[in-house]
């Protein structure tokens, strides 16, 4: 199907969303900061990218800045809990603004997550 990356520090749930969308049939990458996923990007071609917003080394804003410069066709979903400075919704519509794909706020529920990812992509729901 797709090639996707997911960048999130939370270790657990960077393993749940690969393994949701590889069992969905997707090739899955995963990175733990905004570094190390900007180095696969430029290693990998992806048609998607799921990224955090917060996270240490590069945070999510810069990964969706590196991007929209130097790769503008990649599709971008941010995920965010929000942090003890941000709040979640102050930093979804951060991202709305950057002109991101989707946004979802964490927690959130699987099949919102599938639905987001085939919605992004363009792919039918069965």
């Amino acid at each position: 199907m797709s090639r996707i990356l997911v960048i999130d520090d939370e270790e657990l749930i960077r393993t749940l969303i690969s393994r949701i969308l590889a069992r969905d049939g997707h090739e899955v990458d995963e990175a733990e900061n905004g570094e190390v996923g900007l180095q696969l990007i430029e290693l990998h071609p992806y048609d998607l990218v799921i990224t955090d917003i917060i996270m240490p080394e590069i945070d999510g804003i810069g990964v969706i800045l590196s991007l929209k410069k130097n790769h503008p066709k990649i599709r971008i979903i941010v995920l965010t809990g929000g942090s003890a400075k941000n709040d979640k919704v102050y930093l979804l519509n951060i991202s709305k603004k950057m002109q991101v794909d989707m946004v979802i706020p964490k927690p959130f529920e699987i099949d919102e997550l599938q639905t987001a990812v085939n919605d992004v992509l363009g792919i039918e729901h069965s």
